[in-house]
């Protein structure tokens, strides 16, 4: 069972992400379903860690096998997505692929075992022409911050 409760007009999210740079690219993803991308990851099982949760997320969809090398973000993240408010915890690692990964030069791909996911690889430098959440993760990517930290985003506030 994931990790993510519905209360009436509101939702906790417990999620990993693995952030995997080739090239001075990363690897983004969303639904086939939505305009705006993600790193790829998905929710944490309960009785599962977050590493374990993210290798299997991976394996899912991608069919790699991965290494968490190190937790480099927490994000405590309050938003609003489909007339929901939610509540998102999500813990972003470094990660490193057991074997090669394709690159598409920047051309959009699906993988079988996800067909429900659209992948690109974007050259970092040009992150901020895609709408990526959450932000505070596209701005540490682009500018290079891969140390260890916490974020509170709260944009209900603004609601």
């Amino acid at each position: 069972m994931d990790v993510v409760f519905h209360v009436e007009h509101q939702v906790f999210n417990y999620r990993v992400a693995g952030i995997f740079i080739q090239n001075n690219h990363v690897l983004i993803h969303r639904s086939k379903m939505e305009t705006h991308w993600s790193l790829p990851g998905g929710r944490v099982k309960l009785g599962e860690d977050a590493r374990s949760s993210l290798k299997r997320e991976m394996q899912e969809e991608l069919a790699i096998g991965v290494e968490p090398v190190n937790h480099l973000w927490t994000v405590d993240n309050f938003f609003t997505y489909n007339n929901k408010q939610f509540h998102e915890v999500g813990l972003y690692f470094s990660i490193e692929s057991k074997q090669p990964l394709p690159y598409y030069e920047g051309k959009e791909f699906t993988v079988e075992e996800a067909e429900r996911l659209v992948f690109k690889w974007v050259p970092l430098k040009k992150l901020n022409e895609y709408e990526l959440y959450p932000e505070v993760v596209k701005n540490k990517l682009m500018t290079g911050s891969m140390q260890s930290d916490y974020f509170f985003v709260n944009d209900l506030q603004n609601a």
